[in-house]
């Protein structure tokens, strides 16, 4: 029920700011914090370093 409660308070204190995970492997969510309200990943050290290391290992790839 907690989790209920605090879900809502952020959702009415802090409007677009909770939102999924942008990696599609990832069921998390995450609170954006960041001022410019930019946020992508749940987690840079997690799904953000991943994210990265595919997308430079394809640039690598294609030459």
């Amino acid at each position: 029920m907690e989790l209920v409660l605090a879900w809502y308070d952020v959702r009415e204190h802090r409007p677009g700011r909770l939102r999924p995970c942008g990696n599609d492997e990832c069921r998390l969510f995450l609170l954006d914090r960041s001022r410019a309200n930019t946020a992508r990943r749940c987690s840079m050290k997690t799904c953000g370093n991943r994210l990265k290391a595919r997308r430079h290992q394809e640039r690598a790839r294609r030459g």
